[in-house]
């Protein structure tokens, strides 16, 4: 069957229109920025990250947009809490917060941290602001320390049964941007210390407990 030439180009006009839309949406898809500020990271981490800017890792890379996808996993109370929140972009780690309860003192603790590397680069103490301590450790037994695209905390908690214990908080970012930039430091301590006031709840640390400020600066 032929066709006239009035409805063969209306064929080849409708046949290109549908391979633009689609190469359209393809690339559309794969290379623009995302909209909303980091809307693919805000579900991560049982929703602890939701009102954190995250736009210090990069959403894009040469080849197109990353593929976000979040590991998330709590379990425990007391001194069995466990908590770790991996946020992955192409399979790649982006970031990662752990919280584990630890007996450990101070400087055992920063031994631990300085093995698994936790806390790269040029290390810088923090100030966060208790808001509430456990009676008889206001203002001391706290430990805040700043690395590259990295933070740690370490915060008294007493469980049940008069027992003092620490929560150990780690967060890393290797997929950051620039991470001995002032500013992207405070940003990931500040995530540092949203999921440690999360985990206090979460571990059962009994009243009056610490409460980290999410927006921490550096100690002077």
């Amino acid at each position: 069957m032929s066709l006239s030439p009035t409805t063969r180009k209306r064929l080849i006009t409708t046949f290109f229109a549908v391979l633009c839309l689609a190469v359209g949406t393809i690339v559309g898809d794969r290379f623009l920025p995302f909209r909303g500020g980091g809307a693919p990271y805000r579900q991560a981490c049982g929703e602890i990250l939701f009102p954190v800017d995250m736009d210090f890792i990069p959403q894009t890379t040469p080849t197109g947009r990353r593929i976000i996808t979040t590991e998330f996993e709590e379990t425990g109370r007391g001194d069995d809490h466990r908590f770790s929140c991996m946020v992955l972009g192409d399979g790649e780690i982006l970031l990662w917060a752990r919280v584990e309860v630890t007996s450990l003192d101070e400087q055992a603790w920063r031994d631990q941290i300085e093995e698994r590397r936790l806390l790269p680069g040029r290390e810088r103490p923090l100030d966060i602001v208790i808001n509430r301590a456990p009676e008889g450790l206001e203002g001391k037994d706290y430990t805040a320390l700043s690395g590259d695209s990295s933070a740690a905390l370490r915060l008294p908690c007493r469980l049940p049964g008069d027992q003092n214990v620490h929560l150990g908080v780690t967060v890393t970012a290797p997929g950051a941007s620039d991470g001995d930039s002032d500013e992207q430091r405070l940003a990931i301590a500040g995530i540092a210390s949203r999921v440690a006031s999360h985990s206090i709840l979460k571990t059962g640390c009994l009243r009056p407990a610490p409460a980290p400020d999410d927006s921490p600066e550096f100690a002077s």
